[in-house]
């Protein structure tokens, strides 16, 4: 009989992300022109949803397949449709950062960089704190960082590569160093679940188009 190592095993993952590909540079042919100037908190103010502007056609059919594959394979929901709660530009200049944050009101959500370069920053994810105790930390005391023990995962923001994750998991970036600009697409998705019971109360979302 031959040893199998024993190794750990994780369970319970708080959450997941998966990045995709581009079909193409969707930043050759987008005027982010009239959204200058608006930027409030990194957030574009004018617009809450501009997935659903006519200009970001190509674009909001490409992330629909994308959040579709999400749900369907990695979360494996039921569901009978799926839409953008909200979706706005983030424009990166020098100097500034996003605050470790997360979303309300959605399931999923998204960020589709346009424009970025390999030293701009990686985009930090923080791991859930469900301590509701007294306990002993273990930060600091660990020989190295491994999958197993890491609170802090950091995933490089490449041009054309879109990533999705749960809206509940604790995200931002540090400083952008650069003189260049790091342009993307952020957004939140819900979806209204599968009816299996008629007897039971479920809320329901209702789409309303401003």
């Amino acid at each position: 009989m031959t040893d199998v190592p024993v190794t750990g095993i994780p369970i319970f993952p708080a959450s997941v992300i998966k990045p995709y590909t581009a079909p193409k540079s969707f930043i050759d042919n987008l005027d982010l022109t009239e959204f200058a100037g608006v930027n409030v908190n990194n957030h574009i103010g004018k617009f809450s949803n501009i997935l659903l502007r006519p200009k970001f056609e190509e674009i909001r059919i490409w992330i629909e397949e994308c959040a579709k594959d999400y749900l369907d394979n990695v979360l494996e929901l039921e569901y009978e449709e799926f839409f953008f709660t909200s979706s706005w530009v983030n424009i990166m200049s020098k100097g500034e950062h996003y605050l470790i944050h997360n979303h309300c009101n959605s399931i999923i959500s998204g960020v589709l960089y346009l424009k970025s370069e390999p030293e701009h920053p990686p985009l930090i994810f923080n791991k859930h704190k469900m301590e509701t105790g007294p306990f002993i930390s273990l930060e600091g005391h660990y020989k190295k960082t491994n999958p197993n023990t890491a609170i802090v995962a950091k995933y490089p923001c490449k041009q054309d590569t879109m990533i999705i994750f749960n809206s509940n998991t604790p995200h931002g970036h540090d400083a952008n160093e650069l003189e260049s600009e790091r342009i993307s697409i952020a957004w939140n998705g819900l979806v209204n679940f599968v009816e299996k019971d008629e007897d039971l109360y479920r809320i329901r979302f209702v789409k309303e188009y401003n």
